[in-house]
């Protein structure tokens, strides 16, 4: 293998020695504390950050994984990103204790999963990353046997992402039928079947919609983000979500663009669905983070906004919004986690009633975080929303903008419920732990990314030099 291939490699061995090195630190003969298995788990997650620096873009790995901008920024991002889950995982009190060289190794497989995914050529490597997600997701929903939903959580993802693989595979064969090649370059230049390969990608498309939850596929995402633990769901809702986002933009945006084409009025009919579903289902939730899932459901319909346009802007608005939405996520879950009590997550929004008063450094982030979902002004979050709706617009999709612009009116209705119980004057009698260091490092970075973001799109979309 050429040394440009082994230097591209680097930031997929790492977390995959990490992986082992932790399982291997945990069963050695003389104890090694958590903290110090953490500490080793956080320095593997920045050497795989550093390493993705010393990227030459472009690059591959054999064939079967590209280096590009894309992979670059987001392999960046997840390594980062886990390192943020273990440190809401130190801080999270009800699962401090129970934090093994199991549960951190899973951190860093997942990792691998999603590295993999973004970066995939080839549909067999994109399975491979998806698979390498996933598996780990299983176990880390169900840590906690005991907790209410754990168990039944960690078997209905399970089993629904065992219907997305089959669909996934299923479209994979067909893709192999139609053309004689899985590899994504290939794909795009092949002549094979014209009628079947577009349903070989709606196929794909179905198992990465079970993956991501887009309605008609979302009825899990609720039970799930409560059954799992808070820092868990925070990987699920924000990194875990855009690392498949990002591999279905790839795989019709840059590589299938004549199917992209052909698919632009399902992604705006699932656009459509997921924007209105989510958003009803949200409105009267009293569960936090029930109302986060239902929420995320409709924010992919509007990242589905973007794609539906079918031009270069609606893709990066869709890439975009995929980054801002990860980051507005982490840091609403950060604060559920700050705000956590000894023995379990504050679920109710009764349990957070008067909580942004008695701790305004925690409420005034908790508002910033929920102005950005609604997507106000200057936040990631309107930016985000400005770019895709404007992409609709400039492609004509002028229905699917004022839907959209509709539903995130409806949208701020249910977020100002969850403010106006923060700043309630009347306060939750339930007490709260001290938030850890770690914790809010992660809610102090998420801020000053959603506000610099929201000013500086271009801090990201300029270091994205796509076709």
């Amino acid at each position: 293998m050429p040394s440009a291939e082994l230097i591209n490699l680097v930031p997929y061995l790492v977390p995959t020695t990490g992986g082992l090195a932790i399982l291997i630190l945990g069963i050695w003969p003389k104890r090694v504390s958590i903290r110090l298995l953490s500490t080793a788990t956080l320095f593997f997650l920045l050497l795989g950050a550093a390493a993705t620096l010393l990227w030459q873009v472009p690059g591959t790995v054999g064939s079967m994984l590209v280096i590009d901008d894309l992979s670059r920024v987001f392999t960046l991002f997840f390594m980062l990103g886990a390192a943020a889950i273990v440190l809401l995982s130190f801080g999270h009190a009800p699962i401090r204790n129970e934090l093994q060289e199991e549960y951190l190794s899973l951190i860093l497989f997942a990792t691998l999963g999603m590295a993999l995914l973004v970066s995939s050529n080839n549909l067999i490597s994109a399975f491979l990353g998806l698979e390498i997600l996933a598996v780990p997701l299983y176990a880390l929903i169900a840590w906690q046997p005991i907790r209410y939903g754990a168990i039944e959580g960690g078997i209905k993802y399970a089993v629904l992402a065992g219907f997305a693989t089959a669909f996934f595979l299923y479209g994979v064969a067909l893709v192999y039928a139609s053309s004689g090649t899985l590899d994504l370059t290939e794909l795009n230049t092949v002549a094979g079947d014209e009628s079947l390969l577009p349903v070989a990608i709606t196929l794909i498309l179905v198992g990465v919609g079970f993956k991501v939850a887009l309605v008609p596929f979302h009825m899990w995402a609720p039970d799930i983000y409560q059954a799992a633990p808070s820092p868990i769901t925070a990987l699920f809702a924000s990194f875990s979500k855009a690392a498949t986002i990002v591999f279905l933009i790839r795989l019709l945006c840059l590589q299938l663009p004549q199917i992209w084409e052909a698919l632009l009025p399902l992604l705006w009919g699932l656009a459509l669905i997921s924007m209105v579903v989510g958003n009803l289902l949200a409105l009267n939730q009293q569960n936090l983070k029930r109302l986060l899932a239902y929420s995320s459901i409709a924010h992919l319909g509007y990242i589905l906004v973007g794609l539906a346009a079918g031009t270069a802007q609606g893709r990066d608005a869709a890439i975009y919004y995929a980054v801002t939405l990860a980051i507005m996520n982490l840091g609403a879950f950060a604060v559920i986690v700050a705000l956590t009590r000894r023995e379990q997550d504050r679920e109710n929004l009764a349990d957070y009633r008067g909580l942004g008063r008695r701790y305004p450094m925690l409420g005034l982030a908790m508002g910033i975080y929920l102005l950005a979902l609604a997507g106000l002004p200057p936040t990631a979050g309107f930016m985000a929303k400005l770019l895709a709706f404007g992409a609709a617009v400039e492609a004509g999709n002028m229905m699917l903008a004022i839907v959209a612009v509709l539903n995130t009116a409806l949208a701020f209705f249910y977020y100002l419920r969850v403010m106006m119980e923060f700043y309630s004057e009347q306060e939750t009698s339930l007490n709260t732990i001290p938030p850890t260091q770690g914790t809010l490092i992660v809610i102090i970075i998420a801020i000053v990314l959603i506000i610099g973001l929201g000013i500086f799109p271009q801090w990201l979309l300029g270091s994205l030099q796509l076709p």
